[in-house]
Parts: C-alpha cells; sequence; structure tokens
C-alpha cells in the first residue's frame, strides 16, 4: 500500500449510486494502477506494496488467486464492492492488453445498461485491470457475469501485466451474443475506457443506449432515463430488445481466448 490509511480521495469510487447512474455512469471510474479493497476500504497498491508487505499481513496479497482480466465495470472499485460485500479482499493490478479493443455488447444488462467486452483490433493497446479472485469470490463472479447466457469463461491472450506478478494464463469473459453493430459491420469503443491505436468510433453510454433504442424502434416511446427504468424493471420487454439486438451483432472472427466450459446455478437474477 502507498500508505497505512485510506487516502480520502479514494472514497469517491465507492460511493453508492441511483439505479439509474448504475446504468448512465457505467463502466464506472477506477483509480489509476493498482488498488486493493480491503473491508470496504481502498489502498492504493503499487510493486513495493505487493513484495514488501499488504493490508492482510500474512502470505503474499496474490498467492492461490485467479487472475480475471476486468474489461468494464469489474474494474471499478464500486462494482467490486457491490458483488463482493464489505468483508472483502480483492486486489487489483494494471495490465495492457494487445490488439483488443473493449467494445458495446450486442445486449442490455439486467441494471439497464449496455455492457462490454473484449474484441480483436489489430494494433491497440486498452489500459485496463487484472481482478485477483480468491476461491470463494471467483464463482460468484460467475454468476453476477450471467455465465454460459450472457457471457463465456474464457482464458484470453495478450495480456501484458504492469506489476510483476504469479505466472500464469489470465482468464476474463467474452459475451455470447456478440457485440453492437454501430454501423458498416464495425463495432463501437468505450470512450471511457482509454487505448491507444483505436480502429473503431468511441461513443459514450447514452449513444450505445439510443442505437439500442433505434434498433429496437422504442426511441419514440422512451427517453434516455424512461429506457433505463423500464430495461430495469420490465425482464420481458429487456428479453424482447436483446432478441433483436442478436440481429444487428457481430461476431468476432479467430478472437484470443478460449471458451472453458463451466456450469452454473443461480444466475437468474443477472439476466
Amino acid at each position: 500500500m502507498k500508505n497505512d490509511h485510506e487516502p480520502a480521495g479514494l472514497r469517491t469510487y465507492l460511493e453508492e449510486i441511483s439505479e439509474h447512474d448504475r446504468a448512465s455512469l457505467y463502466p464506472y471510474m477506477a483509480p489509476a494502477g493498482g488498488y486493493v479493497l480491503v473491508r470496504g476500504q481502498l489502498f492504493l497498491l503499487d510493486q513495493r506494496a505487493l513484495k514488501e508487505g499488504n493490508p492482510v499481513k500474512a502470505k503474499p496479497l496474490l498467492a492461490g488467486r485467479t487472475p480475471v482480466l476486468a474489461v468494464g465495470s469489474n474494474r471499478a472499485p464500486y462494482q467490486l464492492l457491490r458483488k463482493f460485500g464489505s468483508e472483502a479482499i480483492v486486489p487489483v493490478t494494471p495490465a495492457l492488453l494487445h490488439d483488443c479493443d473493449v467494445v458495446h455488447t450486442a445486449l442490455v444488462s439486467y441494471y439497464g445498461a449496455i455492457p462490454c467486452t473484449a474484441f480483436p483490433s489489430l494494433g491497440t493497446v486498452t489500459e485496463l485491470k487484472v481482478v485477483w479472485l480468491n476461491q470463494e469470490q471467483l464463482p460468484l463472479m460467475h454468476k453476477t457475469e450471467g455465465i454460459g447466457v450472457a457471457y463465456d469463461y474464457v482464458e484470453i491472450q495478450g495480456v501484458e501485466h504492469q506489476f510483476e506478478v504469479p505466472a500464469g494464463p489470465v482468464f476474463g469473459y467474452a459475451a455470447r451474443a456478440g457485440v453492437l453493430d454501430w454501423e458498416s459491420c464495425q463495432p463501437a469503443s468505450l470512450a471511457a475506457i482509454h487505448a491507444q491505436l483505436r480502429r473503431f468510433r468511441a461513443i459514450s453510454q447514452r449513444q450505445a443506449a439510443q442505437r439500442v433504442c433505434q434498433i429496437a424502434k422504442l426511441e419514440k416511446a422512451y427517453s434516455g432515463e424512461q429506457f433505463i427504468a423500464t430495461m430495469q424493471a420490465d425482464k420481458t420487454l429487456r428479453a424482447e430488445v436483446n432478441d433483436q439486438l442478436r440481429t444487428h451483432s457481430i461476431q468476432p472472427t479467430r478472437p484470443p481466448w478460449q471458451v472453458i466450459p463451466v456450469s452454473m446455478n443461480g444466475i437468474d437474477d443477472y439476466l
């Protein structure tokens, strides 16, 4: 850690947000570099802290944990706190993903956001995070990602760690529905995610929602706020919209990941 006490400025990353903002502010703010969420508090993490000490004061911080690439909201402390609760310890390290961008999926999430996934993009370098999950946290992450329905669990290539970390494969999640066709069979990148040498147009969450409304012919019936509220409240309509998005989705060719079969119960609340 950078110091023994949680820096006051980091509290902003953990503040609760409204149900509307949960969709409109996706994928949320994340500190630069590494950090660790420790029982509801947030601490900056650097290479020295990984070697010389950590908030647990026990075994090495990353030992026995599975590295999962976070391409969207899972990079954000707010989302990790919401998923794992106030007693969780979750280390997060910086990483670069080569030859991929992060783009909007052809899917509306259960909380009304148009989420994201990695997509091949030769030469693009995307700034992301790796979340290190223990044996109890990984199955919970699978559930929150709607594993086997919304996303597949994958082993992903092209990840360059920015810290010295335990050697081994890196895992992540890939959208099963494909990605949103923004225009001319091209996806759209998330403007909120930083990347170099992008090949796709970068758009906001609001623009992605507008595109979904256009495809589903809802633009006259719903404003931005109404769209989010309706998608959150009406699971049947959300499923119908997602069915329509399948005809406007793009699947990657030769993606740099391999699907790992996972069978998971209890995901209905996340669909």
